[in-house]
């Protein structure tokens, strides 16, 4: 069993030392005792899930169809948990989360795709008068044709994202299993089934749950495309698709997928002359097929312009967070902290000073978490390199260069953009949870020790800025 009644041990102990030491010292911003419970308990629930499944399911015939609907029962647990916190504390927003916004946006512009496609007028008009440009109509397209099908009703859609997410789990199992032994891809599988962050953003009205079933898809195309011989054409067709979809949700996504999937099959480890010739042609086919798509979706423009924007895009995206947030940043003194930590943050909000931070203490466990076992994705990494294990290379790649780009923005201590890679940091988190080697507690705890520090900092920092100590 990799992960053991120690580690569940050292980890609530953390939880609890660094909770109780926000409590003792700054009593009068506690957040609400109800919503510090709950997020004590979503913490036990991982560590001790991760510890019983990790266990049992070690040997088991059917793993992906037990992990697929035990994945499918906590996404229904965790919608109906977040009904319980938005009608407690923002009932004004039932049936959507706490603080919705764009979910919000999102629900009109679905229901005005709906609307067009029942009246026979172009879906494009619809959304033209709600958003921006062509790069943010994915969603909300989704959305109306399910409404279309199905009716307007929200709940519809969360059902939606929390089926996408547990499939998105049986991905992860098997991209794992293709690169590591099946231990390590069950293990990384039952990570992505219980991950606090994961749970939390399935049962949100947003699009990053597709957006991560894309990602992760592509991944595990990529890695089919690579090993099985027969219907190449076929699969970096859908691959192509995929490209094509996520134009409509993040466009700059798009050039790094295509990035990473070249170099994973042109990199994959394969002596055979067969194989290398396939590579080159298939590298060929994903060159002209994505210019051949950037052109007919008019990607262009976008992807120009996204590149034109991050000029000055850090400075512009920190003083907006900032304000979003109530802290104001000075960029000289924090940009280093979000470069050098980009991969660990964000890290956990634990105190109530405004009404504007109910939206970022209210997971607070999300965080923890994160920060707690990236220890392990580092171990992960290393041992990637140290084995040159060209396998990741695509996981790897993507991961890296996108949590670089949120840090070059200045936006990688937002959970909802880094919520993207951390699927296949989750594969290289349970390759690192399954390395034993003497000292490893021991440098576990001391980097548990420098995360204690830099989260109170982190809190000391946010009151320290709005002049509250």
């Amino acid at each position: 069993m990799f992960w053991t009644k120690a580690n569940t041990t050292i980890l609530v102990f953390f939880t609890i030392g660094i909770l109780l030491l926000h409590l003792v010292a700054f009593p009068d911003y506690i957040m609400p005792f109800p919503i510090l419970l709950a997020g004590i308990g979503a913490i036990i629930f991982f560590v001790a899930g991760l510890q019983y499944y990790s266990q049992i399911w070690s040997q088991v015939n059917n793993f992906g169809q037990r992990i697929f609907f035990t994945s499918l029962l906590f996404r229904l647990i965790a919608i109906e948990s977040l009904y319980l916190l938005t009608f407690f504390y923002d009932p004004a927003n039932l049936p959507m989360e706490i603080h919705a916004q764009d979910s919000w946006n999102y629900h009109y512009s679905g229901s005005m795709v709906a609307d067009a496609l029942n009246e026979g007028r172009p879906i494009s008009i619809a959304l033209s008068n709600i958003w921006k440009s062509e790069t943010d109509y994915g969603f909300a397209t989704v959305i109306g044709f399910i409404y279309y099908l199905f009716g307007k009703n929200i709940l519809i859609i969360k059902l939606f994202n929390a089926i996408l997410s547990s499939i998105t789990v049986i991905r992860i199992y098997q991209i794992a299993r293709f690169s590591y032994d099946e231990q390590r891809a069950r293990l990384a599988g039952i990570i992505t089934m219980l991950m606090p962050p994961l749970l939390w953003f399935s049962a949100f009205y947003l699009k990053e749950t597709i957006l991560i079933f894309l990602i992760v898809n592509i991944g595990y195309l990529t890695h089919i495309l690579i090993v099985k011989k027969k219907l190449r054409v076929f699969n970096s067709f859908l691959i192509l698709c995929h490209f094509g979809v996520i134009f409509y949700f993040r466009v700059i996504l798009a050039p790094l997928l295509m990035t990473c999937v070249i170099t994973q099959v042109l990199f994959w480890k394969n002596t055979s002359k067969n194989y290398k010739l396939s590579s080159i042609l298939v590298t060929l086919l994903f060159v002209v097929g994505s210019f051949w798509v950037m052109k007919e979706l008019g990607m262009y423009k976008y992807i120009e312009s996204a590149l034109e924007a991050s000029k000055d895009q850090f400075g512009n995206e920190l003083s907006d967070t900032s304000k979003k947030r109530g802290v104001t940043y000075a960029a000289a003194i924090i940009s280093p902290l979000l470069i050098a930590a980009a991969i660990i943050t964000p890290f956990p909000s634990l105190l109530d000073f405004s009404d504007a931070q109910l939206g970022i203490y209210s997971h607070f466990q999300n965080e923890i978490i994160r920060n707690c076992l990236y220890f392990f994705v580092f171990l992960g990494l290393f041992n990637a390199i140290k084995k040159k294990n060209k396998g990741v290379i695509f996981i790897g790649g993507f991961a890296i260069t996108y949590i670089m780009i949120l840090a070059a923005s200045g936006i990688s201590f937002q959970d909802r953009f880094q919520i993207l890679a951390l699927p296949f940091l989750i594969i290289f988190m349970a390759d690192g949870i399954a390395t034993k080697y003497p000292k490893r507690t021991k440098h576990w705890m001391r980097y548990l020790s420098a995360i204690f520090i830099v989260i109170l900092s982190w809190n000391l920092f946010k009151l320290s800025n709005r002049g509250l100590i």
